[in-house]
């Protein structure tokens, strides 16, 4: 009987131990996925940051597009920088196709 003793006191150490060494083991990844966790958000808000000054810079590409493209500029620019003017007469040529 005392042999048996011995023998259940020695695997309940051992399994004290298992256990304790797969807390540890389990809490160490807690910490490594934390961690991983964080630099993903970290490079996320970079991103999000980028996309946004991105999105400025598109409307205002947009905004000085439609004032570079105006009828108005083009037609002045037409007339002061080509020297070019309005038609007199037009004549519409039609094909026979």
């Amino acid at each position: 009987m005392a042999f048996s003793a011995k023998v259940l006191l020695k695997h309940k150490n051992l399994l004290i131990i298992a256990a304790w060494l797969l807390v540890m083991a389990l809490a160490t990844l807690q910490v490594a996925a934390t961690h991983w966790h964080r630099e993903l958000v970290a490079k996320w808000q970079v991103s999000e940051r980028q996309r946004l000054t991105l999105e400025q810079d598109y409307g205002r590409l947009l905004l000085e597009k439609s004032a570079l493209t105006a009828h108005g500029r083009v037609e002045r620019i037409a007339v002061d920088k080509l020297n070019m003017m309005k038609p007199i007469d037009v004549q519409v040529i039609r094909s026979s196709r």
